[in-house]
């Protein structure tokens, strides 16, 4: 019997099942979500009731803990998706999750939200096993106009048609269930680093990635291995590059790597950019100052983030763009004013 079923079971008695749809019983945020929204359909009208009031009261970091857990069942996942009182940064972490499904997630295709409506289009996971979900998205006049494009542009792509060229290279968020090809080597899907005799195999990944369609280089970049991820993150299509960013499976030693790479596409750093939690990473931080495809802006904003010690050392480089050194020249004579 699992956690939630100690709890939420016909067999438990009545009043253990009472505490529980109350709220105030000792588990952990994911389990106790799950519990309260189990109970909601409790046969018993008192637990019913309690589950009810506990349900509408849920705290919201309880629940935007519970939204970090993948341990949180599709079931409570539905029920989050059908209150209309959900927060908007909850909202935007459950279109995250990746135990959300497509009939959930429906309920916000037609958001009047530019953000939501966003964040659910750059879902590939799930639009990849929902195209009539991304056909409904694609139906929302609020979405901005680039995910739009990506969008419109992997649904040619699966229709087999070439993309138009405003679109060309931008499709992402929508795939078709093409299973990738039987006799991958374990590197594909393997994130441990392969034995000595597997280096061969890994020779022959290039080769194998390379034979790969849009969609199935899009699912390979989200589920694959990291010698994978490191492969297709150059790839000319965005849709692929922006699946290994947005992969459940990158790291944050993977992301410090990108951003330490002054050869790949501005366009990867600017998915790094827009990330957060990866961004309060401070090494990723000094990476991406002295990365010359950082847009100058960002880079300048960040120089305001760093130690002095990196800031001598960026004000010093010839390896960093001109205005970054310079940049990093400033914030430090100002520091020494203040």
């Amino acid at each position: 019997m699992t956690e939630v079923d100690r709890w939420t079971s016909p067999e438990v008695p009545e009043p253990a099942r009472l505490a529980a749809a109350k709220g105030i019983v000792p588990l952990p945020p994911h389990a106790l979500v799950t519990v309260v929204a189990r109970l909601l359909t409790d046969p018993s009208p008192r637990v019913r009731e309690a589950a009810q009031g506990a349900w509408a009261e849920l705290p919201a970091n309880v629940i935007g803990a519970a939204l970090e857990s993948r341990e949180l069942p599709a079931e409570a996942l539905e029920r989050l998706a059908g209150r209309s009182d959900l927060p908007r940064p909850l909202v935007l972490r459950l279109l995250q999750h990746p135990g959300l499904t497509p009939e959930a997630a429906s309920r916000f295709a037609a958001s009047p939200d530019p953000e939501i409506a966003a964040q659910l289009a750059r879902n590939h996971r799930l639009l990849v096993r929902a195209p009539d979900l991304a056909h409904q998205v694609l139906r929302n006049p609020i979405l901005p106009p680039e995910e739009r494009s990506r969008l419109e542009s992997l649904a040619a792509e699966q229709r087999g048609e070439e993309p138009g060229p405003e679109a060309a290279g931008a499709g992402e968020s929508e795939e078709n269930e093409a299973e990738l090809p039987p006799a991958l080597p374990p590197v594909l899907v393997d994130d441990e680093a392969p034995p000595p005799e597997a280096e061969p195999e890994r020779e022959n990944l290039y080769q194998m990635v390379r034979s790969l369609t849009v969609a199935q280089k899009i699912r390979l970049a989200m589920l694959g291995s990291k010698a994978a991820r490191r492969l297709l993150v150059r790839d000319t299509n965005k849709a692929v590059v922006r699946a290994v960013v947005q992969s459940p499976k990158i790291r944050e030693d993977e992301v410090l790597a990108i951003a330490q790479d002054r050869t790949v596409a501005e366009e990867v750093i600017r998915l790094i950019l827009q990330r957060r939690d990866w961004v309060k990473s401070y090494p990723i931080r000094v990476a991406l100052c002295q990365n010359p495809k950082t847009p100058l802006p960002k880079a300048l904003r960040l120089l305001e983030t760093l130690q002095d010690r990196d800031l001598r050392q960026i004000a010093k480089s010839r390896n960093v763009p001109s205005p970054v050194s310079s940049g990093a020249t400033r914030v430090l004579a100002r520091r020494r004013k203040l």
